[in-house]
This record gives C-alpha cells, structure tokens and sequence, in this order.
C-alpha cells in the first residue's frame, strides 16, 4: 500500500513539475480563467439596456403622450426617435436604426377617454429575438402603467378587491449575474481541467515517455489517479480565485458553506479531469487531445442547463445532459450560493459526479492496459 501510494505521488509530482515547470505555464492557469470570470460578467447578460426606439404618433392626444413620456422616462430605453409617416418605419427596422417601432393610431387618445380598448401597435425587430421578447415585455408593463390611469383603468383599480404580491426567492432583485457566474464556474473549470488532463498522455506520447512509464512499476491504475491529482489541485486553486471574485468582485452573494463549495469544486475537477484522461488516451498527438477535449466539451456545456434550460431541450437530449458531470454541479455551486443547500441536497448531485468520475477513470485505465 505504502509502495502504490509512493509510486502515485511520485508521478502527481512529476505532472506537476510538467504544468508548473515554466512562467508562461504558470500565468496560463491563473489569468485566462480571472479574465473570463471579469469580462464574461460585464459582457455576457441577458438583460436589455439602452435600447432604440421609434415612434410614430399619428395620435399626438394626451393618452399617447403619456405612454411617449413613459417611455423617455424608462432606463432601459434611448431617447426617442420620431418618425413622420409610415414610410419610415421600414427603413428604420431594416437598418437597424430601433429595435422597437411604437405606433398610435389617430383616434388613440378618444378611444381611450371613451372608455374603449386602444390599441398600440409595436414592432420589433426578429434579427434579435431574444432582445425582441425582453423589451416587448418591459414597453408591455409600461403601457399597462398608463393604462391603470385612465378613467376606465382607475375604475377597474376602484372596483379590484385583490392584489398580486411578487416575491422571488434566492434572487429578490433578479440579477442576471447572480445566476450567471456561478453557471460560469462550471464552464470554465470544466474546460480547463478537460484539457489540462486531456493533454497529459497525449504528450507524453509525442515525446516518448508514456511507454516508459508503462513499462515502470506503476500500475495503469496508479497512473490514472496520478494523472488525476493535478488537476484537481488546479480545481482547489481556481476554486479560490472564482470565490473571491465572484462574492467579493462582483457581490454574489455565498449563503452556503464555503468548505462545501471546495468539496463541491475538488470532486466535480476530478471528473472533468477523468473525461479529459479517457479522451487523451484515445489520442496520439495532442493537437488531437485539444481537438478532442474541445468536441466534448461544447456539447456538454450546451446541454447542461448552463445557458439554456433543460427543461426547454428534448427529451432525449435531457437524458443525455445527465451523463455530463456540469449540470449536477451547477445545481451544487447555485444551491450553495444562492440557497444554503442542505448536505442531503448536496449529496444527491454529488453522487452522479462521483460515478461519472469512476466509469471515466476505469475506461481510461482499461486503454492503458490495451498499450500495454
């Protein structure tokens, strides 16, 4: 026992003189990973700003005012355009000139004193749809706004006998980086280790070595843990970085326990790391292992919920997202930041990133064994 754990350390060390054993390598794996979590967290955001819009108000009555001066009054949107006819809206959603076309008929405003239902038109351009159905939602409350104080809104108010209350759990105020930097943890840890790993054997192989070590007293077993272990100290040190980043940098709040999250972030490098082991010893160069880790790694991102959610995917694709260990640690890493996870909860996700961490590893030692 004494003798494996000897001969493991012993070639964990040597990796790590490998990954360590110059300036360039070092910086690697410090500032790609900090400059992703910074630039990804000003950038990458689902919410819609500053957007441009256009108005052609045939109307020009009080009510088709009031929604104009709504509009300008609203952060999210860009000084008004105003169009004189029809003509040109066209042009303006063609080049892109406004994202939103806002149109008040003539009778508008009489409709509305009336006590009738007006209506508005908005066109939106569907190049960005995205965009499109955020905005057309916030112009939606907007009118809705305006509407309850009308005379036949404020009745409707007078006569209403109940009311919604809204409250979100975990993300009171909503905020997209809240939800998106810790998604951003899994990915970039994910890729990162899937390469480090992934490169390992495949360069041993170029330089002449694998065999070498195939042939010592280390069993194919003993060298994939050993393989292993860098990567998940790399995890250990990212871990680090992304935690004072996120919570400190960029004030996400950490409700749950932070030596949950090391544990969380140790287990789910291991088994990246043992995806990126079993891929590298498919592969003789390591321009292939990088081409390889690269084709794993996209789709495993895009069906893990990351972006998107899973529950939008076909079945099937649901099915397959279960095989990846990034979607049980996003549910690990959310739920330990946002929501004080519960060890139960923990372990419940914890498990499947364990298995999938073991079924790689013995795949891989089985083709170490098929070199020899």
């Amino acid at each position: 026992m004494n003798a494996a754990l000897a001969r493991i350390g012993t070639i964990a060390i040597k990796e790590l003189w490998v990954l360590l054993a110059n300036k360039q390598s070092r910086l690697m794996l410090i500032i790609p990973p900090v400059m992703q979590i910074i630039i990804f967290a000003w950038a990458a955001t689902m919410e819609v700003r500053n957007v441009d819009i256009a108005v052609l108000n045939e109307d020009n009555g009080y009510w088709s005012r009031q929604v104009v001066a709504a509009v300008q009054g609203s952060p999210t949107f860009l000084p008004v355009q105003h169009l004189r006819s029809e003509a040109d809206i066209r042009p303006v959603l063609d080049g892109r000139k406004a994202l939103l076309v806002l149109r008040f008929a003539h009778d508008f405003s009489a409709t509305v004193e009336r006590g009738q239902p007006a209506a508005v038109q908005v066109l939106l351009d569907g190049r960005r749809s995205n965009a499109a159905q955020i905005t057309a939602q916030y112009m939606n409350d907007i009118i809705s706004r305006v509407a309850a104080t009308t005379p036949a809104g404020q009745q409707g108010a007078a006569g209403s006998k109940a009311a919604v209350s809204v409250r979100f759990w975990f993300n009171p105020n909503l905020e997209f980086r809240w939800f998106f930097l810790p998604n951003l943890v899994g990915m970039i840890s994910f890729v990162l280790s899937l390469v480090i790993t992934g490169l390992s054997v495949a360069r041993e192989r170029e330089m002449g070595t694998f065999d070498q070590l195939l042939v010592s007293p280390a069993r194919p077993t003993e060298i994939a843990i050993a393989k292993l272990l860098p990567g998940g100290l790399v995890g250990i040190v990212h871990a680090t970085l992304f935690l004072l980043l996120i919570h400190f940098g960029f004030a996400v709040p950490l409700v749950g326990s932070v030596w949950l999250f090391y544990a969380a972030m140790l287990l789910f490098s291991l088994a990246a790391s043992a995806m990126g082991l079993m891929i590298s010893s498919l592969c003789s160069t390591q321009q292939q292992a990088f081409l390889g880790a690269f084709a794993l790694a996209v789709p495993c991102i895009l069906i893990s919920g990351t972006i998107t959610p899973m529950s939008n995917m076909p079945l099937l694709l649901q099915w397959l997202s279960a095989l990846t260990p990034v979607s049980h640690f996003l549910q690990l890493v959310q739920g330990i930041f946002l929501k004080d996870i519960s060890m139960e909860a923990a372990l419940h996700s914890a498990w499947r990133i364990a298995l999938i961490a073991c079924v790689c590893s013995i795949i891989a030692v089985r083709m170490f064994k098929r070199r020899m």
